[in-house]
Protein backbone atom coordinates (compact mmCIF):
# COMPACT_ATOMS: atom_id res chain seq x y z
CA UNK A 1 0.00 0.00 0.00
CA UNK A 2 1.56 3.35 -0.90
CA UNK A 3 2.20 6.29 1.30
CA UNK A 4 -0.87 8.49 0.25
CA UNK A 5 -3.39 5.81 0.70
CA UNK A 6 -2.36 5.01 4.31
CA UNK A 7 -2.19 8.54 4.80
CA UNK A 8 -5.46 8.69 3.64
CA UNK A 9 -6.43 5.76 6.13
CA UNK A 10 -5.12 7.70 8.98
CA UNK A 11 -7.22 10.95 7.98
CA UNK A 12 -10.80 8.76 8.10
CA UNK A 13 -9.75 7.03 11.66
CA UNK A 14 -8.65 9.87 12.91
CA UNK A 15 -11.97 11.85 12.29
CA UNK A 16 -14.18 8.69 12.59
CA UNK A 17 -12.73 9.07 16.19
CA UNK A 18 -13.01 12.76 16.68
CA UNK A 19 -16.46 12.71 15.30
CA UNK A 20 -17.02 9.73 18.26
CA UNK A 21 -15.52 12.05 20.64
CA UNK A 22 -18.07 14.90 19.67
CA UNK A 23 -21.22 12.63 19.81
CA UNK A 24 -19.97 11.59 23.48
CA UNK A 25 -19.49 15.16 24.84
CA UNK A 26 -23.00 16.49 23.17
CA UNK A 27 -24.53 13.29 24.97
CA UNK A 28 -22.96 13.85 28.14
CA UNK A 29 -23.98 17.39 28.16
CA UNK A 30 -27.52 16.36 27.63
CA UNK A 31 -27.91 14.39 30.78
CA UNK A 32 -25.86 16.78 32.60
CA UNK A 33 -28.76 19.21 32.03
CA UNK A 34 -31.29 16.75 32.29
CA UNK A 35 -32.82 16.25 28.94
CA UNK A 36 -33.73 12.67 27.86
CA UNK A 37 -34.15 11.41 24.45
CA UNK A 38 -37.96 12.93 24.21
CA UNK A 39 -36.78 16.77 24.57
CA UNK A 40 -38.64 16.84 27.84
CA UNK A 41 -36.84 18.02 31.50
CA UNK A 42 -36.75 15.05 33.91
CA UNK A 43 -36.17 16.87 36.64
CA UNK A 44 -39.76 18.25 36.50
CA UNK A 45 -42.37 16.51 38.32
CA UNK A 46 -45.07 15.85 35.99
CA UNK A 47 -48.60 17.07 37.53
CA UNK A 48 -50.72 14.57 39.37
CA UNK A 49 -54.01 13.83 38.22
CA UNK A 50 -56.49 13.98 41.07
CA UNK A 51 -57.37 10.66 42.24
CA UNK A 52 -61.39 9.82 41.87
CA UNK A 53 -63.47 9.65 44.75
CA UNK A 54 -64.03 6.07 43.96
CA UNK A 55 -67.68 6.56 46.75
CA UNK A 56 -65.34 7.29 49.58
CA UNK A 57 -66.04 11.38 51.04
CA UNK A 58 -63.55 13.16 51.79
CA UNK A 59 -62.42 14.19 55.38
CA UNK A 60 -64.74 16.68 56.57
CA UNK A 61 -63.01 19.84 59.45
CA UNK A 62 -63.71 19.46 63.35
CA UNK A 63 -66.98 20.37 64.14
CA UNK A 64 -67.01 23.33 66.44
CA UNK A 65 -68.21 21.98 70.16
CA UNK A 66 -71.33 23.62 71.56
CA UNK A 67 -70.28 25.35 75.14
CA UNK A 68 -72.51 25.11 78.36
CA UNK A 69 -72.49 27.39 81.00
CA UNK A 70 -73.38 26.85 84.39
CA UNK A 71 -75.22 30.38 86.62
CA UNK A 72 -76.46 30.12 89.85
CA UNK A 73 -78.50 32.62 91.49
CA UNK A 74 -79.62 32.64 95.22
CA UNK A 75 -81.48 35.68 97.42
CA UNK A 76 -80.68 37.87 100.34
CA UNK A 77 -77.47 37.47 102.22
CA UNK A 78 -77.63 39.35 105.50
CA UNK A 79 -76.33 39.47 108.93
CA UNK A 80 -77.89 40.46 111.79
CA UNK A 81 -76.89 41.11 115.16
CA UNK A 82 -76.67 37.35 116.23
CA UNK A 83 -74.86 36.56 113.07
CA UNK A 84 -72.14 39.09 113.75
CA UNK A 85 -72.02 37.62 117.34
CA UNK A 86 -72.09 33.99 117.09
CA UNK A 87 -69.16 34.37 114.29
CA UNK A 88 -67.05 36.99 116.59
CA UNK A 89 -63.43 34.78 118.46
CA UNK A 90 -62.80 37.21 121.47
CA UNK A 91 -59.40 35.59 121.47
CA UNK A 92 -58.34 37.16 118.24
CA UNK A 93 -60.76 39.22 118.27
CA UNK A 94 -62.01 38.45 114.39
CA UNK A 95 -64.92 37.19 112.63
CA UNK A 96 -65.35 34.10 111.01
CA UNK A 97 -68.70 33.05 108.92
CA UNK A 98 -67.31 30.37 107.23
CA UNK A 99 -69.37 27.73 109.18
CA UNK A 100 -72.51 29.94 107.83
CA UNK A 101 -72.01 28.30 104.25
CA UNK A 102 -70.18 24.79 104.66
CA UNK A 103 -72.85 23.03 103.35
CA UNK A 104 -73.55 24.87 100.20
CA UNK A 105 -69.98 25.80 99.15
CA UNK A 106 -69.47 22.75 96.67
CA UNK A 107 -72.61 23.67 95.35
CA UNK A 108 -71.68 27.29 94.80
CA UNK A 109 -68.08 26.58 94.21
CA UNK A 110 -69.32 23.83 91.05
CA UNK A 111 -71.40 27.00 89.02
CA UNK A 112 -69.08 29.09 86.33
CA UNK A 113 -71.28 31.90 87.66
CA UNK A 114 -72.27 32.15 91.12
CA UNK A 115 -74.61 35.65 92.06
CA UNK A 116 -76.24 36.28 95.26
CA UNK A 117 -78.02 39.88 96.63
CA UNK A 118 -75.92 41.31 99.23
CA UNK A 119 -77.70 43.08 101.48
CA UNK A 120 -76.19 45.47 103.09
CA UNK A 121 -72.56 47.17 103.91
CA UNK A 122 -69.16 46.80 105.01
CA UNK A 123 -68.06 50.50 106.32
CA UNK A 124 -65.64 49.33 109.09
CA UNK A 125 -66.37 50.37 112.63
CA UNK A 126 -65.02 53.71 113.00
CA UNK A 127 -67.71 55.65 112.18
CA UNK A 128 -70.48 52.64 112.24
CA UNK A 129 -70.82 49.92 114.50
CA UNK A 130 -71.03 46.87 113.61
CA UNK A 131 -75.15 46.12 113.19
CA UNK A 132 -77.79 44.31 111.51
CA UNK A 133 -81.69 46.30 111.39
CA UNK A 134 -82.28 48.56 109.85
CA UNK A 135 -78.65 49.87 109.23
CA UNK A 136 -76.85 46.91 108.31
CA UNK A 137 -73.14 46.89 108.33
CA UNK A 138 -71.19 44.09 108.25
CA UNK A 139 -67.40 43.39 109.00
CA UNK A 140 -65.55 42.81 106.02
CA UNK A 141 -65.32 38.64 106.83
CA UNK A 142 -68.13 38.24 106.39
CA UNK A 143 -67.52 38.97 102.58
CA UNK A 144 -64.11 36.78 103.23
CA UNK A 145 -66.68 33.95 103.29
CA UNK A 146 -69.07 34.73 100.69
CA UNK A 147 -65.75 34.80 98.68
CA UNK A 148 -64.56 31.40 100.08
CA UNK A 149 -68.22 30.25 99.42
CA UNK A 150 -67.63 30.49 95.80
CA UNK A 151 -70.00 33.29 94.86
CA UNK A 152 -68.93 35.67 91.72
CA UNK A 153 -71.13 38.63 91.31
CA UNK A 154 -73.44 40.50 94.26
CA UNK A 155 -75.93 42.75 93.76
CA UNK A 156 -75.17 45.72 95.81
CA UNK A 157 -78.65 47.90 94.48
CA UNK A 158 -81.26 47.21 97.63
CA UNK A 159 -83.01 49.05 100.26
CA UNK A 160 -80.63 48.82 102.25
CA UNK A 161 -77.37 50.19 99.93
CA UNK A 162 -77.40 54.22 102.04
CA UNK A 163 -77.56 52.27 105.15
CA UNK A 164 -74.21 53.91 105.92
CA UNK A 165 -74.62 56.97 103.54
CA UNK A 166 -71.88 57.71 100.75
CA UNK A 167 -68.62 56.67 102.56
CA UNK A 168 -70.73 53.25 102.91
CA UNK A 169 -71.06 52.73 99.43
CA UNK A 170 -68.13 53.37 98.40
CA UNK A 171 -66.06 51.31 101.09
CA UNK A 172 -68.32 48.30 100.75
CA UNK A 173 -67.42 48.41 96.66
CA UNK A 174 -63.94 48.45 97.59
CA UNK A 175 -63.80 45.50 99.67
CA UNK A 176 -65.70 43.62 97.39
CA UNK A 177 -63.56 44.24 94.43
CA UNK A 178 -60.17 43.42 96.67
CA UNK A 179 -61.58 39.89 97.40
CA UNK A 180 -61.79 39.02 93.72
CA UNK A 181 -65.88 39.26 93.29
CA UNK A 182 -67.52 42.14 91.38
CA UNK A 183 -70.10 44.35 92.74
CA UNK A 184 -73.37 45.63 89.97
CA UNK A 185 -75.98 48.19 90.66
CA UNK A 186 -73.61 50.92 93.44
CA UNK A 187 -70.63 52.64 91.89
CA UNK A 188 -67.59 54.64 93.33
CA UNK A 189 -68.37 57.13 91.20
CA UNK A 190 -70.60 57.97 88.04
CA UNK A 191 -69.52 55.10 86.07
CA UNK A 192 -68.70 54.79 82.31
CA UNK A 193 -71.43 52.16 82.09
CA UNK A 194 -73.96 50.82 84.73
CA UNK A 195 -73.72 47.30 83.06
CA UNK A 196 -71.14 44.57 83.89
CA UNK A 197 -69.88 42.48 80.69
CA UNK A 198 -68.53 39.41 81.68
CA UNK A 199 -67.15 36.69 78.89
CA UNK A 200 -67.29 32.91 80.21
CA UNK A 201 -65.76 30.20 77.97
CA UNK A 202 -67.15 32.11 74.82
CA UNK A 203 -70.29 32.93 75.90
CA UNK A 204 -71.05 36.91 76.62
CA UNK A 205 -73.07 38.07 79.81
CA UNK A 206 -74.44 41.28 80.18
CA UNK A 207 -75.57 41.84 84.42
CA UNK A 208 -77.35 44.82 85.54
CA UNK A 209 -78.69 45.70 88.98
CA UNK A 210 -81.48 48.03 90.14
CA UNK A 211 -83.68 48.34 93.18
CA UNK A 212 -87.29 50.03 93.75
CA UNK A 213 -86.03 51.92 96.57
CA UNK A 214 -83.34 52.91 99.44
CA UNK A 215 -85.38 53.05 102.46
CA UNK A 216 -86.63 57.25 102.09
CA UNK A 217 -82.48 57.72 102.23
CA UNK A 218 -82.32 59.79 98.97
CA UNK A 219 -82.11 62.87 101.16
CA UNK A 220 -78.59 61.55 101.51
CA UNK A 221 -77.07 62.19 99.45
CA UNK A 222 -77.24 64.87 97.19
CA UNK A 223 -79.34 64.28 93.55
CA UNK A 224 -76.06 64.08 91.30
CA UNK A 225 -74.76 60.96 93.89
CA UNK A 226 -77.91 59.47 94.26
CA UNK A 227 -78.29 59.56 90.13
CA UNK A 228 -74.23 58.66 89.90
CA UNK A 229 -74.04 55.79 92.27
CA UNK A 230 -77.13 54.01 93.24
CA UNK A 231 -79.50 52.34 90.17
CA UNK A 232 -83.00 53.14 91.25
CA UNK A 233 -85.40 51.27 88.90
CA UNK A 234 -86.01 54.20 86.04
CA UNK A 235 -86.96 52.89 82.73
CA UNK A 236 -85.30 55.25 80.71
CA UNK A 237 -82.18 53.71 82.34
CA UNK A 238 -82.71 50.22 82.23
CA UNK A 239 -83.28 50.76 78.48
CA UNK A 240 -80.23 52.81 77.73
CA UNK A 241 -78.34 49.37 79.81
CA UNK A 242 -80.10 47.13 77.45
CA UNK A 243 -79.25 48.72 74.38
CA UNK A 244 -75.33 49.19 75.76
CA UNK A 245 -75.43 45.39 76.25
CA UNK A 246 -76.45 44.52 72.63
CA UNK A 247 -74.01 47.22 71.48
CA UNK A 248 -71.13 45.03 73.49
CA UNK A 249 -72.55 41.89 71.62
CA UNK A 250 -74.09 40.05 75.31
CA UNK A 251 -75.04 36.61 74.19
CA UNK A 252 -77.42 36.55 77.09
CA UNK A 253 -78.41 39.83 79.20
CA UNK A 254 -79.45 39.34 83.11
CA UNK A 255 -81.36 41.78 84.95
CA UNK A 256 -80.75 41.60 89.25
CA UNK A 257 -84.21 43.17 90.74
CA UNK A 258 -84.57 44.74 94.53
CA UNK A 259 -88.50 44.55 94.11
CA UNK A 260 -92.00 43.87 95.47
CA UNK A 261 -93.44 43.62 98.92
CA UNK A 262 -91.97 42.07 101.64
CA UNK A 263 -93.07 38.88 103.17
CA UNK A 264 -95.53 38.41 100.25
CA UNK A 265 -95.15 35.03 98.44
CA UNK A 266 -97.18 36.16 95.25
CA UNK A 267 -95.80 38.96 92.85
CA UNK A 268 -96.97 42.20 92.80
CA UNK A 269 -98.59 43.38 89.02
CA UNK A 270 -95.88 46.58 89.33
CA UNK A 271 -93.18 43.41 89.11
CA UNK A 272 -95.24 41.93 86.02
CA UNK A 273 -95.34 45.11 83.99
CA UNK A 274 -91.92 46.04 84.43
CA UNK A 275 -90.58 42.51 83.68
CA UNK A 276 -92.62 42.14 80.49
CA UNK A 277 -91.12 45.85 79.49
CA UNK A 278 -87.18 44.24 80.17
CA UNK A 279 -87.87 41.15 78.29
CA UNK A 280 -89.73 42.76 75.17
CA UNK A 281 -86.60 45.05 75.06
CA UNK A 282 -83.82 42.36 75.22
CA UNK A 283 -83.25 41.03 78.84
CA UNK A 284 -83.54 37.37 79.24
CA UNK A 285 -83.42 36.66 82.69
CA UNK A 286 -84.53 38.13 85.90
CA UNK A 287 -83.17 37.26 89.16
CA UNK A 288 -85.11 38.86 91.98
CA UNK A 289 -84.83 39.59 95.74
CA UNK A 290 -86.20 42.03 98.99
CA UNK A 291 -89.46 40.13 99.62
CA UNK A 292 -87.41 38.06 101.84
CA UNK A 293 -89.91 34.90 101.29
CA UNK A 294 -90.20 33.19 97.87
CA UNK A 295 -92.02 33.96 95.06
CA UNK A 296 -92.94 32.52 91.97
CA UNK A 297 -90.70 31.47 88.74
CA UNK A 298 -91.90 31.30 85.55
CA UNK A 299 -90.62 30.55 82.05
CA UNK A 300 -92.00 32.68 79.38
CA UNK A 301 -91.86 33.06 75.46
CA UNK A 302 -90.95 36.18 73.95
CA UNK A 303 -90.70 35.81 69.89
CA UNK A 304 -89.45 32.28 70.24
CA UNK A 305 -87.15 33.16 72.84
CA UNK A 306 -87.45 31.54 76.40
CA UNK A 307 -86.72 34.01 79.19
CA UNK A 308 -86.85 33.20 82.50
CA UNK A 309 -88.50 34.81 85.99
CA UNK A 310 -87.51 34.38 89.64
CA UNK A 311 -89.75 37.29 90.79
CA UNK A 312 -88.01 36.13 94.52
CA UNK A 313 -85.43 33.77 95.94
CA UNK A 314 -86.34 34.33 99.29
CA UNK A 315 -83.60 34.98 101.89
CA UNK A 316 -80.33 32.92 101.18
CA UNK A 317 -78.79 33.42 105.11
CA UNK A 318 -80.58 35.89 107.50
CA UNK A 319 -81.55 35.65 111.23
CA UNK A 320 -85.26 35.89 110.08
CA UNK A 321 -87.48 33.05 111.08
CA UNK A 322 -90.49 31.93 113.48
CA UNK A 323 -88.47 32.92 116.82
CA UNK A 324 -87.12 35.95 115.63
CA UNK A 325 -90.37 37.85 113.78
CA UNK A 326 -93.52 36.64 115.71
CA UNK A 327 -92.34 38.44 118.86
CA UNK A 328 -92.92 41.56 116.75
CA UNK A 329 -96.65 40.76 115.35
CA UNK A 330 -95.36 38.79 112.44
CA UNK A 331 -97.94 35.56 112.34
CA UNK A 332 -95.84 32.53 112.40
CA UNK A 333 -98.03 31.81 109.18
CA UNK A 334 -96.05 34.55 107.49
CA UNK A 335 -92.84 34.23 109.10
CA UNK A 336 -92.18 30.70 108.74
CA UNK A 337 -91.97 31.56 105.06
CA UNK A 338 -88.21 33.75 105.13
CA UNK A 339 -86.49 30.20 106.64
CA UNK A 340 -86.64 29.51 102.67
CA UNK A 341 -84.49 29.96 100.22
CA UNK A 342 -83.71 28.64 96.52
CA UNK A 343 -80.70 28.51 94.15
CA UNK A 344 -81.71 28.81 90.77
CA UNK A 345 -79.28 26.46 88.30
CA UNK A 346 -79.70 27.81 84.96
CA UNK A 347 -77.50 26.39 82.17
CA UNK A 348 -77.04 28.15 79.03
CA UNK A 349 -76.03 26.63 75.73
CA UNK A 350 -74.34 27.90 72.95
CA UNK A 351 -74.28 25.96 69.67
CA UNK A 352 -71.27 25.63 67.96
CA UNK A 353 -72.01 25.71 64.55
CA UNK A 354 -74.88 28.46 64.45
CA UNK A 355 -73.58 30.29 67.44
CA UNK A 356 -77.22 30.02 68.56
CA UNK A 357 -77.54 30.59 72.76
CA UNK A 358 -80.34 29.64 74.66
CA UNK A 359 -81.40 28.47 78.13
CA UNK A 360 -81.02 24.69 77.77
CA UNK A 361 -81.91 23.54 81.58
CA UNK A 362 -83.64 25.39 84.91
CA UNK A 363 -83.30 23.43 88.00
CA UNK A 364 -83.84 24.38 91.23
CA UNK A 365 -81.64 23.81 95.08
CA UNK A 366 -84.44 24.11 97.77
CA UNK A 367 -82.53 25.96 100.98
CA UNK A 368 -83.42 25.83 105.08
CA UNK A 369 -81.43 28.42 107.09
CA UNK A 370 -80.74 26.54 110.77
CA UNK A 371 -80.21 28.18 113.95
CA UNK A 372 -78.45 26.70 117.13
CA UNK A 373 -76.67 27.69 119.64
CA UNK A 374 -72.97 27.11 120.62
CA UNK A 375 -71.55 26.44 124.08
CA UNK A 376 -70.93 29.72 124.58
CA UNK A 377 -74.50 30.92 123.97
CA UNK A 378 -74.06 32.36 120.92
CA UNK A 379 -76.12 31.61 117.82
CA UNK A 380 -75.06 29.83 114.80
CA UNK A 381 -76.53 29.79 111.66
CA UNK A 382 -76.24 27.45 108.95
CA UNK A 383 -77.49 27.42 105.28
CA UNK A 384 -78.32 23.76 104.21
CA UNK A 385 -79.47 22.48 100.68
CA UNK A 386 -82.46 20.70 101.72
CA UNK A 387 -82.15 17.17 99.97
CA UNK A 388 -78.47 16.75 100.55
CA UNK A 389 -79.36 16.93 104.68
CA UNK A 390 -83.17 15.80 105.08
CA UNK A 391 -81.68 12.76 106.28
CA UNK A 392 -78.43 13.65 107.96
CA UNK A 393 -77.76 13.06 111.38
CA UNK A 394 -76.09 15.97 111.65
CA UNK A 395 -79.63 17.64 111.98
CA UNK A 396 -82.27 16.78 114.94
CA UNK A 397 -85.82 15.68 114.04
CA UNK A 398 -87.31 19.26 114.87
CA UNK A 399 -84.87 20.85 112.12
CA UNK A 400 -85.63 17.99 109.47
CA UNK A 401 -89.43 18.56 110.13
CA UNK A 402 -89.13 22.45 109.27
CA UNK A 403 -86.74 21.19 106.52
CA UNK A 404 -89.66 18.94 105.13
CA UNK A 405 -92.18 22.21 105.50
CA UNK A 406 -89.65 24.63 103.32
CA UNK A 407 -88.88 21.85 101.08
CA UNK A 408 -92.67 21.26 99.88
CA UNK A 409 -93.36 25.26 100.23
CA UNK A 410 -90.92 26.27 98.19
CA UNK A 411 -91.66 23.51 94.98
CA UNK A 412 -95.21 24.72 94.81
CA UNK A 413 -93.32 28.12 93.94
CA UNK A 414 -91.32 26.76 91.46
CA UNK A 415 -92.24 27.21 87.56
CA UNK A 416 -95.67 28.76 88.06
CA UNK A 417 -97.60 29.90 84.83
Amino acid sequence: MNRKVRRRKKRIRLLLLLFILLVGVLAATFVVNGIGKDGKNKGEQPIQQPEKNNGVSEEQPDAIPDISVSIRATGDIMFHPSQIEGAYDALTDTYDFNNSFKAIKSIIEEADIAIANFEGTTAGNSTYSYQGYPLFNAPDEALDAIKNAGFDILSTANNHSLDTRRAGIIRTIEQIKQRGMEPVGTFIEKPETRVLIKEVKGIKFAFMAYTEMVNGLESVMSPGDLDAMVNIVNETKMKEDIIYAKEQNADVIIACLHWGDEYSRTQAQRQEVLADMLFKEGVDIIFGSHPHVIQPTQTLEYNGKTKFIAYSMGNFISNQRVETLVPYGMTEHISKYTEDGIIIDIEIEKKGETGEVSISNISYIPLWVYKGFKENGTAEHVVYPIMDYIESAELNEDSKVRMSRSYADTMVQMNAE
